[in-house]
């Protein structure tokens, strides 16, 4: 018997009156992935088989806040006070132009559960579970390479259609800790990374840097297929052998708020790039402010301030007019590995919990 994964009540609901219409509701992509690795389910995508768009509408605005997404496919987002859940129909994409962009899709409700997983980038996110009966189906060999812990496309005649996809096996190689086919690295080397838009690099790569703990397997990936120096050729030019441990160190340690931990993470790997190569990065990446922290200016105060090695609180104190205390000396922590470093960065947070305390009491 296959485990259930405890489900929002509003997937339940949506599965329940999909079934009640001869429909089928599936849970599809990461979630199911991580639901059988034992980790945290974030997402909750939720594919709906044997009921036409026309049906399916009607049973989404019963339940909650609908937004159509992508209606000409039957793509939408389902919400209410307690989950946000992706819902889809069946479909088949199919190339048509260069780039991200250049994809046609088409919805089929009627198509088989196989069918609707082909399209689908690897195996370990083609597996698919019933939300009512708990069973998984798993037409592609995913929970095979989960245990052995393998990136594998689902079809490699097709896998290219998208070419984000060669960004999504460098951010799971380091998420997962999962080793790519040797046919998977070469499809990523072929990939035409000409027409991305940045703010799915931004996406792609943010989850690299914030949601793993091992980013050094993903830029080796990223090396390995050519990834990184043709997406970003500016960091390519200033890579260095060292950045991997540096970024490993800076992603196993805790750095709130979530904007100046992003920082860190920049910082560290454009460490030893110019100014302008700098900004160029950030550019790709289409980063400014990250909820309303402000990281691109940060990262460059940290980049061009990293060396600074201030020995007592006078110069603590002159770096802080330049620099955000914590986040540089965290990074020049990271890249220099030294003592003295980790002790300066509690000395630093020290200054700033007595600086807070004297402006409380002003106030």
């Amino acid at each position: 018997m296959n485990p259930t994964l405890h489900v929002p009540r509003l997937v339940e609901e949506l599965a329940k009156r999909c079934h009640d219409a001869s429909g089928r509701a599936l849970l599809v992509g990461g979630g199911v992935r991580d639901f059988l690795m034992d980790r945290k389910v974030k997402d909750w995508d939720v594919e709906v088989h044997g009921l036409s768009q026309q049906d399916l509408v009607p049973i989404l605005n019963g339940l909650g806040r609908v937004n159509a997404v992508g209606r000409s496919f039957g793509v939408y987002k389902l919400c209410d006070d307690e989950a946000e859940v992706d819902v889809s129909l069946p479909r088949r994409d199919s190339k048509v132009g260069r780039g991200h962009r250049g994809i046609r899709v088409a919805g089929d409700p009627y198509m088989s559960p196989r069918e609707a997983a082909r399209r689908r980038d690897l195996t370990v996110n083609a597996i698919m579970q019933d939300v009512l009966t708990g069973e998984i189906l798993d037409p592609w060999n995913g929970r095979s390479d989960l245990q052995s812990r393998t990136l594998r496309p689902v079809d490699p005649d097709t896998f290219l259609e998208d070419p984000l996809r060669a960004l999504r096996v460098v951010q799971l190689a380091s998420r997962l800790e999962f080793r790519p086919t040797p046919t998977l690295l070469a499809l990523c080397r072929e990939a035409d990374l000409d027409e991305l838009p940045a703010e799915r690099l931004q996406e792609e790569w943010r989850k690299l840097l914030l949601s793993a703990h091992r980013p050094s397997l993903g830029l080796e990936v990223a090396r390995t297929t050519m990834v990184l120096s043709r997406v970003f050729p500016e960091a390519a030019a200033a890579d260095d052998p060292h950045v991997d441990a540096a970024l490993d160190r800076v992603a196993l340690r805790s750095i709130a708020p979530e904007g100046r931990r992003f920082a860190a993470m920049l910082a560290t790997w454009l460490h030893l790039a110019e100014v302008a190569s700098v900004e160029a990065t950030l550019d790709r990446l289409w980063l400014h402010t990250w909820r309303r922290y402000p990281l691109r200016e940060r990262v460059l105060q940290a980049v061009a301030h990293w060396r600074e090695d201030p020995a007592d609180d006078a110069a603590l104190r002159h770096l802080s007019t330049r620099t955000e205390l914590e986040l540089t000396l965290t990074v020049r922590w990271a890249i220099t590995e030294e003592a003295h470093a980790l002790e300066r960065l509690r000395r630093a947070a020290q200054l700033d919990e007595a600086r807070a305390a004297a402006k409380r009491l002003r106030d």
